[in-house]
């Protein structure tokens, strides 16, 4: 099996070979394994253009102090892990208690070096997610600090969703209480699979039983949703592990499930073991869109759970899912700690990635900005689109109309035969996508980006690219809740 950036390149050669239409059409033979010849992307959406560091410093300077217009979203990053698990490409450092006390005390400062200017208050923030890394490495008390910190620097709306990411291993009663003193309405914990034998070429810390259990004791206190991520396409997953994950995930007392393909990565630890030989290949890309299409069936034939976009579950109300769903789109997003990434009025950046320079940029007060994308033209509008068709059932006419644009139109030689292909159905003015198309959705929305990016590029079609009419939402959830797709 060849690696997850070796697919991405073959098919942008592909793509480049053609200059029409018909570039983004899916193969109409068994659309569910074979749509496309690979995955096109991690994440989807438009293009930015690069900016020179020092220009990027001066205009989030700038920007800092004009406020925002909209709600925004905060992102806190946590650098920090015990160990490194053999798919993940998000590790930086290992936990030391040196370390952490003294990147809590910078965190803290970073809170409040932009505390009072307008681009941090302005505006509630919607949704305050703490990720990494694992946040739940941290001490409870450092991380229940460091709460409370956000809650004091960041205009946090009442109804702030505060997420804390962690693994199940650091969830001890004394971190949980900690969260809960510090305000967390919903902890994100990255099961990855339940099976013994994955687990362990993994390098997951806890056994099934431990991690089911403990889970069931977090559930009972139900003062927070409990969500767990799911992947699927492990080497030796196929079969009865995954299917036994799905069974265990579908019948656990828990608020939400995300089930999410495995990317292998090229410089990963785990494809250097496939590689070598110590481990089986990864599921093939058909062999995953099966995988996929089970946990439809399975998670569909259970009353309890309600879909709220392609990948995730939720079985209570308390699962929210607000900034996973917002942060796929145009909204403001405010980045703190080290690696974190954020935007700002269509502007993308990255915080410096080296802890060391990271800690001296804020012992001097400097914002760390490592790396700034300056937007496209039409960056809202195309952003707009990739995050609908992301999320599930879209409508290009009401995100043409949002932005005074005629879209679906240019576009109909693709989702039309995208309809025939078997990755889309049509109800009204509403594309809904098939199971395939569910499978595919990131390069399906990666596609349509960027045909309709050739269409506005010849000037056939005018734009009103404004902050103000970024605010189409399509309510992807409900569509999902009233059966659409259960026929």
């Amino acid at each position: 099996m060849s690696s997850f950036e070796t697919g991405v390149q073959l098919f942008k050669k592909l793509l480049m070979k053609q200059k029409n239409m018909d570039a983004y059409f899916a193969n109409e033979e068994d659309a569910l394994h074979h749509a496309f010849p690979a995955k096109a992307t991690v994440h989807s959406g438009p293009f930015g253009i690069p900016m020179l560091w020092s220009t990027a410093r001066n205009y989030l300077e700038k920007k800092s102090h004009e406020p925002r217009r909209k709600e925004a979203l905060a992102y806190v990053h946590i650098p920090f892990c015990e160990s490194r698990c053999l798919f993940c490409m998000f590790y930086q450092n290992p936990w030391t208690a040196e370390e952490s006390e003294r990147y809590c005390r910078n965190l803290i400062r970073e809170f409040a070096l932009w505390s009072g200017r307008p681009a941090q208050d302005s505006a509630p923030i919607k949704a305050l997610y703490f990720g990494g890394g694992t946040p739940t490495a941290l001490p409870p008390q450092q991380l229940k600090e460091l709460l409370i910190a956000a809650k004091k620097y960041l205009p946090l709306s009442d109804d702030c969703e505060i997420t804390v990411e962690g693994r199940v291993h650091n969830m001890t009663d004394e971190m949980l209480e900690a969260s809960l003193e510090g305000g967390v309405t919903r902890f994100s914990l990255g099961v990855q699979s339940f099976d013994a034998k994955i687990r362990k070429e993994m390098q997951r810390i806890d056994t099934p039983e431990r991690v089911i259990r403990r889970l069931e004791e977090i559930a009972a206190n139900k003062q927070a949703a409990v969500v767990i991520d799911l992947l699927f396409g492990f080497p030796g997953q196929k079969g009865t592990a995954w299917e036994n994950d799905l069974k265990i995930a579908s019948e656990l007392p828990i608020d939400g499930v995300d089930c999410y393909q495995l990317n292998v990565f090229e410089k990963s630890p785990l494809n250097k073991r496939i590689q070598a030989g110590l481990l089986e290949p990864a599921a093939t890309l058909a062999e995953a869109a099966d995988m996929f299409a089970r946990s439809v069936e399975v998670f569909s034939s259970h009353s309890d759970w309600r879909r709220l976009t392609n990948t995730h579950w939720a079985r209570t109300r308390r699962e929210r899912n607000i900034y996973n769903s917002l942060a796929k789109g145009s909204m403001d997003c405010l980045p703190f700690g080290c690696g974190a990434g954020g935007k700002l009025s269509g502007h993308s950046w990255m915080q410096e990635r080296k802890l060391s320079k990271w800690n001296e940029m804020i012992e001097k007060d400097q914002k760390p900005v490592f790396v700034m994308m300056k937007p496209q033209e039409n960056w809202y509008l195309l952003r707009t689109l990739a995050s609908s068709v992301e999320s599930g059932p879209f409508s290009l006419k009401a995100i043409g109309e949002a932005f005074g644009a005629e879209i679906e139109k240019p576009l109909k030689p693709v989702t039309d035969q995208w309809i025939r292909a078997g990755l889309l159905e049509k109800k009204d003015d509403l594309f809904i996508p098939t199971v395939a198309g569910q499978f595919w959705y990131v390069t399906m929305a990666q596609l349509l980006t960027e045909a309709l990016t050739g269409v506005l590029s010849k000037g056939s079609v005018r734009t009103e690219d404004l902050i103000e009419q970024s605010v189409y939402s399509p309510n992807q959830g409900q569509a999902w809740l009233d059966g659409v797709l259960r026929k």
